[in-house]
């Protein structure tokens, strides 16, 4: 099983049990509860939500207990997202089905997380991955509740499961800058305003070689979260031969050969790349307005 938080953790369980990445879906997500966490035999058995039946979007899959309004902004903006990001990076669209479970309220999701998942931490979302039968897809689902970050949180957790759904490694580092980049609408071009004020205030130092060698959720902090979202920005938003770059090294991660580090290959375009994510984010123009939601709990107006 691979586990996923915005922002925060990815995990992965095999035959030695569960090691888990939560993702954040904000900077404040990062730092854990220091509640101690239930045991699983003490809590009964939570529902999962979906009272209100299912509602496909694309190859989401939402599961409620409080109606959705079938024409509501956010489903149409996340079908698109699904387009954009294969458009974006020129991958093969997926037809595997994604699981989102919507619950009412925080209460109830961390209960449920709590007892099926007591080894991740507390996060907002997740995404998860369980093995699927051999040579099958694997089992991808989503958890969140409603709330003003639903917007913010599912456009992050389902880049993730996007991407787990076309490429066979996605290395930690570049799964997170990525959802990083797509969580935010397509009219903000990626740019995350809090981050490019981070780098601008010296709190970032870019260090692609280390930041690639990273494959524990607990070895990144917030200004590696925000370093892999500069990399790809610039990757993305730079120069067309550095969009190759990461093209090409996305197709790589669909082979059964490793893909190796992406540095040597963005030094072919960037001798110096510090300098030029420096300049590229010098040139970038934040938007002055938060993310904002456009939902709230309950039905989708």
């Amino acid at each position: 099983m691979t586990a996923s938080r915005r922002g925060g953790f990815r995990g992965f369980v095999g035959a030695g049990g569960l090691c888990a990445l939560a993702l954040l879906a904000g900077c404040d997500s990062l730092a854990k509860s220091g509640d101690p966490a239930v045991p699983a035999a003490t809590i009964a058995p939570p529902a999962l939500p979906g009272k209100a039946g299912a509602h496909r979007v694309s190859q989401f899959v939402f599961y409620s207990d409080q109606p959705i309004k079938a024409t509501a902004p956010l489903f149409a903006e996340l079908g698109q997202l699904r387009d954009q990001i294969f458009r974006d990076l020129q991958l093969p669209p997926s037809n595997t089905v994604v699981q989102v479970y919507l619950f009412d309220d925080q209460e109830r999701y961390e209960r449920y997380m709590r007892y099926r998942y007591p080894e991740l931490p507390k996060r907002r979302a997740f995404f998860v991955a369980h093995p699927g039968s051999p040579g099958g897809p694997r089992e991808l689902l989503v958890f969140t509740y409603w709330g003003d970050h639903l917007r913010q949180d599912l456009r992050h957790e389902l880049t993730h499961a996007l991407l787990n759904s076309v490429l066979k490694e996605v290395p930690l580092w570049l799964d997170e800058g990525l959802a990083e980049y797509y969580e935010l609408p397509p009219d903000r071009d990626g740019v995350n305003a809090l981050h490019v004020d981070a780098f601008r205030r010296g709190e970032v130092a870019p260090d692609l070689a280390t930041l690639e060698r990273l494959d524990q959720v607990p070895q990144m902090g917030r200004a590696q979260y925000q370093e892999a979202w500069a990399w790809v920005h610039l990757m993305l938003r730079g120069s067309p031969a550095g969009r190759q770059v990461l093209l090409t090294h996305l197709q790589q991660l669909r082979g059964q050969e490793p893909a190796g580090p992406l540095l040597p290959k963005l030094q072919a375009v960037y001798p110096n790349p510090p300098l030029a994510l420096a300049q590229h984010l010098a040139a970038v123009s934040p938007p002055a307005a938060s993310l904002r939601p456009v939902v709230g709990r309950g039905t989708i107006p």
